[in-house]
């Protein structure tokens, strides 16, 4: 069984600019996945919806029995919440209160269905982090139940938590997070045989930006690794993150940023020194990025929309630093 949901998008007006949180639900045989993002043209959404199937398929390969519950939320704003949890029991338990906020969303898997609910809020999707939560879960569910009823039958769960630049998955009783029942970060743990061929395999990118689409660049995902391929199969880019792409019509060049704050460049032959550039500004939950070409000085001027960066330049002078120039020979400046 396949059933994919789009929900309605709830709109709210912050300053000049439109978000839009958008929610989705990916349903096949053994899984319900429940993403969120802050915008439905998040390629986020569309990297969760390309590895739905790969996901699926590894959890019935460890056992086909089990029934697993997922909720993706995207850190669009970039706050560093990142956020793991893993637990077994009843789905309908392990959804945000008031979800699905009154929007039409079949609960029919959630509301009937138990088994192992994993909760994972990151910038970026990643499917060996999700693959290695799965294998564990899946793999000592009697021992995630058993820590679930400790203390006195109060019920707990596992929380990833960074720690000094260190990541730690701890089981933490609800409403005591000194809790002594602490375990190590499964994600430090080598990758098994079975996580690591998933992984590998090579998936087309689901709905990928009409604007590639239209200069016959194909998606891929592998590896964790997205990998942009030109019409002769040639690899002209791979990434580890994508956060979006923008296209310049005046010279038909794309700008690929792979995070909030850097890109890469792709001029009109689809031609790139795989090089990335770096902003001297950080792209935030409302802020757009307006890429202008000055034709006189053959250069472009990227400026973040939003609110005005002030810093101190070296002669101890204030200067707005949300925008910088940006040509092929000299990469990012501020010159005038």
């Amino acid at each position: 069984m396949k059933k994919t949901i789009l929900l309605l998008l709830l709109l709210t007006s912050l300053t000049a600019f439109a978000h839009e949180d958008t929610y989705k639900a990916i349903e096949k045989s053994n899984v319900h996945i429940k993403i969120q993002v802050g915008y439905e043209s998040s390629l986020e959404l569309r990297i969760v919806e390309s590895y739905a199937e790969i996901i699926n398929d590894f959890i019935r390969k460890i056992d086909s029995t089990e029934k697993v519950f997922i909720q993706f939320s995207e850190d669009y704003c970039y706050s560093n919440d990142d956020l793991f949890f893993l637990a077994y029991g009843e789905f309908k338990n392990f959804i945000p209160d008031g979800f699905p906020w009154g929007y039409k969303y079949d609960m029919n898997y959630i509301n009937t269905q138990k088994g192992i609910n994993i909760i994972i809020k990151e910038k970026y999707f990643k499917l060996k982090t999700l693959l290695q939560l799965l294998e564990y879960g899946l793999n000592n569910k009697d021992f995630v139940i058993e820590k679930e009823n400790v203390s006195k039958g109060k019920r707990g769960r596992y929380v990833h938590r960074v720690i000094n630049g260190q990541n730690w998955m701890k089981y933490e009783l609800y409403n005591e997070p000194e809790s002594p029942c602490t375990i190590d970060s499964i994600f430090q743990n080598d990758l098994s045989s079975l996580a690591k061929k998933y992984l590998s395999q090579k998936v087309n990118f689901n709905d990928p930006p009409k604007v590639l689409t239209q200069k016959n660049v194909e998606l891929f995902l592998q590896n964790d690794s997205i990998i942009f391929v030109d019409a002769m199969g040639t690899e002209i880019l791979k990434l580890s993150t994508i956060n979006s792409i923008s296209y310049e019509n005046t010279t038909d060049c794309l700008f690929i940023l792979n995070s909030n704050h850097s890109f890469y460049f792709f001029n009109q032959k689809l031609k790139s020194n795989q090089k990335r550039y770096d902003f001297t500004f950080e792209l935030r939950c409302i802020d757009r990025l307006t890429i202008t070409y000055l034709v006189e000085d053959s250069k472009y001027k990227l400026r973040k929309g939003g609110s005005t960066i002030i810093v101190i330049d070296e002669k101890g002078n204030e200067i707005n630093a949300d925008w910088v120039y940006f040509d092929e020979t000299n990469g990012v400046t501020r010159k005038e």
